[in-house]
C-alpha cells in the first residue's frame, strides 16, 4: 500500500510537471482527483485482496523483518500525524479570532450590485482586518470574505473585482478543495510529492477563478492591473484562499492573454496511472512456500539430519 501510494503520487507529480511547462495543467480537477485517490488508497488496505500465488523473491529470513519495520514506521507515521494536526488546529484558532479582530464592511453596496448581476446570495459577509493585506475568502459553511483596511484606497474597478475574485472561489468550492487537499497531506505528510501537488492545485484555483471571472466578460488588462494593485504577501490559516497568493503574479498575468488548453494525453496517462495502483493495493501476492508449509521443512529436515549423522571426531 506504501509502495503504490509513492509510486502513484511521484507519477502523478512527474505528469503535471510536464504538462505545467506546456499550459496544459489549469485545471484543479484532475489534480483534486488524484489527491483523492491517494486519501482513498489507504482504505483500500481494508478491501478483500486477490491471492496471487508464486516463487518468493525474497528470502524468508528477511521476510520475517517486515513486520519489525512496519511497526516502526507506524510509530513514526503517528508522531508526524500528530504534529500536522496541532499545526492545523493552531491555523483553525488563529481563523476563529479573525471575527474578532476585524469590523463589517461599512458600504455593501458594491457587493450587493455584484451579487445581483451574478444572480448570486447576497448574504455572505464581508468584514475589514486590519491585519491582513490582500483580500482573504475563509470558511467552509459561513464563508466570509475579509478585506485590507487599505482597499478603501482601491478604485471602485479594483474592490469590485476582488469581491469578483472571492465570490468565485466561495461558487467553486475551491475552499472545500484547499482543504480535502490539507487532508490528504496529513496523512502522507512524508511525502514531499503530496505537498506538490496541494501547492499545485492551489495555483489551478486560482488559475481556474482568473479564468471564469474573463469568461464573464471583465477586461483582462483591467484585471491584470487589479491584480498587481492588491498582489502583496500575508499571512494567513490553512483554510483560507487570497487573491494575490498561491500562484506567481507573472504567471497569472501571462495566462491572462494566453489560452489555456488541456491535454487528453495527460487526464489518459493519470487515469492509467490511478487504475494500476488501485490495482496493485488489491493484490496480495502469497509465496508457494509460505502456503504449503512442507516445502519448508523438508530443507530444515535434511540439514538437520546431515548435522547430527556427521562424525565430531574425523579421523585425520
Amino acid at each position: 500500500m506504501l509502495a503504490s501510494s509513492i509510486v502513484f503520487s511521484l507519477l502523478t507529480t512527474a505528469l503535471l510537471w510536464l504538462a505545467r511547462r506546456r499550459n496544459l495543467a489549469s485545471d484543479p480537477r484532475i489534480t483534486l482527483a488524484a489527491l483523492m485517490i491517494l486519501l482513498a488508497l489507504p482504505l483500500m488496505s481494508f478491501a478483500p485482496k486477490f491471492v496471487i500465488t508464486g516463487t518468493p523473491l525474497l528470502p524468508q529470513q528477511l521476510g520475517n523483518q517486515g513486520p519489525e519495520y512496519l511497526g516502526l514506521f507506524f510509530t513514526i507515521w503517528i508522531i508526524g500525524l500528530g504534529l500536522g494536526l496541532a499545526r492545523t488546529r493552531s491555523s483553525l484558532s488563529v481563523f476563529r479570532k479573525w471575527k474578532k479582530r476585524s469590523s463589517p464592511i461599512p458600504d455593501r453596496s458594491p457587493f450587493v450590485e455584484l451579487c445581483q448581476d451574478l444572480k448570486e446570495n447576497a448574504q455572505i459577509e464581508i468584514r475589514v482586518h486590519s491585519e491582513l493585506r490582500s483580500p482573504v475568502v475563509a470558511g467552509l459553511v459561513h464563508p466570509v470574505i475579509y478585506l485590507p483596511k487599505t482597499y478603501r484606497r482601491w478604485s471602485s474597478q479594483t474592490l469590485r473585482m476582488a469581491l469578483l475574485h472571492e465570490l468565485c472561489h466561495i461558487q467553486r468550492r475551491d475552499l472545500w478543495m484547499a482543504s480535502l487537499a490539507h487532508l490528504v497531506c496529513l496523512l502522507h505528510w512524508f511525502n514531499p510529492a503530496v505537498w506538490w501537488l496541494r501547492r499545485t492545485l492551489l495555483s489551478q484555483c486560482e488559475y481556474a477563478c482568473d479564468a471564469h471571472i474573463i469568461r464573464e466578460g471583465t477586461n483582462p488588462r483591467e484585471y491584470a492591473h487589479a491584480l498587481c494593485d492588491v498582489a502583496q504577501c500575508a499571512s494567513k490559516p490553512t483554510y483560507s484562499l487570497a487573491m494575490a497568493e498561491h500562484a506567481p503574479l507573472r504567471d497569472r498575468i501571462l495566462r491572462l492573454s494566453n489560452k489555456q488548453s488541456h491535454s487528453k494525453l495527460l487526464t489518459t496517462s493519470l487515469w492509467l496511472s490511478a487504475s494500476s495502483a488501485i490495482a496493485v493495493s488489491l493484490v496480495e501476492f502469497s509465496p508457494a512456500s509460505l502456503r504449503d508449509p512442507q516445502q519448508l521443512q523438508i530443507p530444515v529436515s535434511i540439514e538437520a539430519h546431515l548435522r547430527f549423522s556427521a562424525d565430531p571426531f574425523p579421523a585425520d
